[in-house]
């Protein structure tokens, strides 16, 4: 995204994105990413205090950046379709950074206790993407957003090695929605 990223917390996502892009999981500090970001360790504890925790901010930033292009239509779409066009808005948002992605999850498949770590940070994302598609709503709101985190991770590696189209990606996010549509 080319607009100025002016809270801590955008400065440190923006930073873990491009620290992460070029150094991978395993080389990155939360001590590297505070200071390529410009926020002093001081306030770093409060944003990240934890590379899963820098997760969540990188999350939440992809969020808000989902937020700003997404263009709901609800009138005519039905909540499976809305949550269909709301992960694929986010896999768009993201395609500037793919190469950060791709690192985080080369990383994480080496390091599943950090996997395991931010898998709040994931349902939490999900959540959110279901707030955006205007289906935040029931006593499964938790089990939703858990299973629409999954299908997210799941399609992760397939819209990584997609091409511009994204006609992969679609097709996996509409199997996953479709297979779960009980509760889509």
């Amino acid at each position: 995204m080319a607009r100025a990223a002016t809270s801590p917390r955008a400065r440190l996502a923006d930073a873990a994105f491009r620290l992460l892009a070029k150094q991978g999981w395993n080389a990155l500090t939360l001590a590297a990413v505070a200071r390529a970001a410009k926020v002093p360790l001081a306030e770093l504890h409060a944003l990240a205090p934890s590379k899963p925790a820098l997760i969540g901010v990188m999350l939440a930033r992809a969020g808000e950046d989902t937020a700003r292009r997404y263009e709901p239509d609800n009138e005519s779409e039905s909540e499976r379709d809305r949550i269909f066009d709301v992960a694929l808005t986010w896999f768009e948002t993201l395609g500037t950074r793919k190469p950060a992605l791709s690192a985080l999850q080369e990383g994480l498949k080496r390091d599943p206790l950090a996997l395991i770590a931010a898998r709040g940070e994931f349902v939490g994302a999900a959540e959110w993407l279901l707030v955006l598609a205007e289906a935040d709503h029931g006593r499964a709101l938790p089990l939703k957003a858990a299973a629409l985190a999954a299908l997210l991770v799941r399609t992760l590696p397939v819209w990584l090695d997609d091409d511009k189209e994204m006609s992969k990606t679609m097709a996996r996010l509409d199997t996953g929605l479709r297979r779960a549509q009980w509760m889509f």
